[in-house]
C-alpha cells in the first residue's frame, strides 16, 4: 500500500510515565501542578490533577502542553502573538 504512511507515537505507558514523574517532581517543589501530554497529533495523551491544583489550570496546561509541540516556550509564543497581533488588547486563545 503505497499510500499508507506509518507514523510513530508516544505510547499510553510512556505518557503516564511521564505524567508521573512530573508529578513526583512537582511535589519535591512541594507545589500542585495539572500535568498534560499530547500526542504527535496535539491529542490528550494522559492528564493529572493534582490535589490542589486550580481547575482553570485544566485547561492552561492543556493548551501550554499544545504549544510545545511546536518547540516552541510558552513565553514566547505569547511574545510572537504579541507582535504579530495588532489586536488592541483582545483576547486570544489557541484552539486545537
Amino acid at each position: 500500500m503505497a499510500n499508507v504512511v506509518r507514523k510513530h507515537s508516544i505510547s499510553s505507558e510512556l505518557a503516564q510515565k511521564m505524567v508521573d514523574q512530573a508529578v513526583a517532581k512537582a511535589r519535591e517543589l512541594g507545589v500542585t501542578e495539572n500535568v498534560a501530554i499530547l500526542d504527535d497529533g496535539g491529542n490528550l495523551k494522559a492528564f493529572s490533577r493534582m490535589d490542589g491544583a486550580p481547575i482553570p489550570t485544566i485547561e492552561i496546561a492543556q493548551n501550554k502542553a499544545y504549544t510545545a509541540l511546536f518547540g516552541v516556550s510558552t513565553q514566547d509564543f505569547f511574545n510572537f502573538i504579541q507582535d504579530a497581533c495588532a489586536c488592541g488588547g483582545v483576547g486570544w486563545r489557541v484552539s486545537h
